[in-house]
């Protein structure tokens, strides 16, 4: 497609001029071996073990109430072995991601990593109920590690544009008040860009599955989820799905960070998931019930 031409294009000079990350080493060699037929897990855990920040987070975050292990992960090998290559290197990917970004000065950081992990772990929480709460419409799993690993990425391209742009910040406030405008109409008019198409590319280069690189760019975008799979596969519209429906839920069970995306898209998360008021309710208490009993504390 020669819009896909374009934007391959526009990922190279973004690189450039953006100052997006490059894809770290260590992703692009777990992605080699686990390519191959035989993956050697003993090269695996050579690659994690020489990052020691990296390998103490990987155990760290196995270790934490998100996955409720009776008995504690005590080595790299034993991570690999219980979570298996494919759940491995999206966790990896998380983790990287933060270190990539740290450097961005502009903005606190450990506020917006906060809120991209309770995103990222209230969409994983509701992707396992889901099949039980709106059984009726439900004929699909979601895979509760992808969900986590698209919410913490989702607005990726936030922190790179408020490291490029000094008034982006007043931009961001704009398009969190507006009701009636769509939020990357509003960044696209100020600066020519929108944080949607530089996580795009950013999940796009670092070899994001297709799927989750193009929930990102249409995650505001929130009639999508009404169309048909020739526009957007069902997968993506699950992800941008489940993200509105847990910063809204975070945004009730907190009182903070209220927005206006809900009020643009919500009733296109309850169609496409097939959720009544009840549901909606019952998902709600399940997530204040995470956060009575810490399980949401980042």
């Amino acid at each position: 497609m020669q819009e896909d031409d374009t934007i391959d294009t526009e990922l190279e000079q973004a690189v450039l001029q953006l100052g997006i990350p490059p894809c770290p080493r260590i992703l692009l060699d777990l992605a080699a071996e686990a390519r191959k037929e035989e993956p050697d897990f003993n090269r695996i855990e050579k690659l994690l073990c020489a990052d020691v920040g990296l390998s103490a987070a990987l155990i760290k975050t196995i270790n934490s109430p998100f996955y409720g292990l009776r008995t504690k992960v005590t080595s790299v090998m034993q991570a690999i072995h219980m979570l298996g290559l494919a759940q491995l290197s999206l966790m990896v990917m998380g983790m990287a991601i933060r270190n990539a970004l740290a450097g961005t000065n502009q903005i606190d950081m450990g506020r917006f990593w906060n809120a991209s992990t309770k995103v990222a772990i209230i969409s994983s929480y509701i992707a396992s109920r889901l099949p039980y709460i709106a059984y009726e419409h439900m004929r699909r799993e979601i895979d509760k590690d992808e969900a986590y690993t698209y919410g913490l990425f989702q607005d990726c391209g936030i922190p790179i544009l408020l490291s490029h742009h000094a008034k982006y910040k007043e931009t961001l406030a704009e398009a969190n008040r507006s009701q009636d405008k769509k939020f990357t109409e509003i960044e696209d008019v100020a600066h020519g860009k929108n944080h949607a198409i530089v996580g795009y590319l950013l999940a796009k280069s670092w070899g994001l599955p297709d799927t989750m690189y193009q929930a990102i760019r249409n995650h505001h975008e929130h009639v999508a989820l009404a169309q048909d799979t020739n526009f957007l596969p069902v997968e993506s519209r699950d992800f941008i799905a489940l993200s509105l429906l847990a910063e809204r839920a975070d945004q009730i069970v907190s009182g903070l960070n209220q927005t206006c995306e809900w009020h643009k898209g919500g009733q296109w998360v309850m169609a496409h998931f097939g959720l009544s008021d009840t549901d909606f309710n019952i998902i709600i208490k399940g997530i204040q019930n995470l956060s009575d009993e810490g399980n949401l504390n980042v």
